[in-house]
């Protein structure tokens, strides 16, 4: 008969090894933690969302080897696509626009007639001059292909008064204001014949030759 106390035959032996080895209970809890903290991720982590692809690489028309030079202005409100236009080569020729001046020899006014070929012409020439006055020698020529009449005209200034003329053929003087004299041919002038009118004229001052000289509207030569 032993001196210690007896332990009944019936007790469980789990709480006797949980007493024995207090580490396991440890183990256990930090387990079961671990398993808590891996649910509550798991809860709060959302949906996974797709991956974004990446953008496609831009992409390159082929350009064309012209050179715009304009720019073409569409027709309607719709708004236009933009166009290329063709430079025309060195060769070609462009017309004119009308924003380019063009340099013309501007036409003979109206008090300046060009003669026209094979028509009357004349020529006027001084010949002589003193200080009352001065002497001319007018010539007539009938280029025509017919007879023609003729008429001068001779514009002095206002110091050229008074005229005197004659003629191998027949001549008609007249006046016209102060200066201004008028020569007729009484008759036609054959196609190819010249008429010589030796004139005088009176006046005061200086000069000899007229401001202006025309024959049937055209102008004569002034020597």
């Amino acid at each position: 008969m032993s001196g210690g106390p007896v332990r009944p035959s019936g007790a469980p032996a789990a709480p006797r090894v949980l007493t024995s080895m207090p580490w396991i209970v440890v183990l256990l809890g930090a387990v079961l933690i671990v398993c808590l903290l891996v649910v509550v991720l798991l809860s709060l982590r959302g949906p996974e969302r797709a991956p974004v692809p990446a953008p496609a690489p831009p992409m390159y028309l082929p350009t064309l080897g012209l050179e715009p030079t304009t720019t073409a202005t569409p027709t309607d409100g719709a708004t236009a696509s933009p166009t290329v236009s063709v430079t025309p080569s060195p060769s070609a020729s462009a017309s004119p626009t009308a924003g380019v001046s063009r340099s013309a020899t501007p036409p003979p006014s109206a008090s300046i007639r060009a003669v026209p070929p094979g028509a009357v012409t004349a020529r006027y020439e001084a010949t002589a001059r003193d200080r009352a006055g001065f002497e001319a020698r007018l010539t007539v020529v009938n280029g025509s292909g017919g007879a023609q009449g003729w008429e001068v005209e001779l514009f002095f200034t206002g110091n050229v008064k008074t005229v005197q003329a004659s003629s191998t053929s027949g001549l008609s003087v007249s006046t016209q204001g102060s200066g201004v004299f008028v020569l007729r041919g009484t008759g036609p002038l054959p196609s190819g014949q010249s008429a010589t009118v030796n004139l005088q004229f009176g006046r005061t001052g200086t000069g000899d030759r007229p401001g202006r000289c025309t024959v049937n509207g055209a102008d004569c030569v002034i020597d």
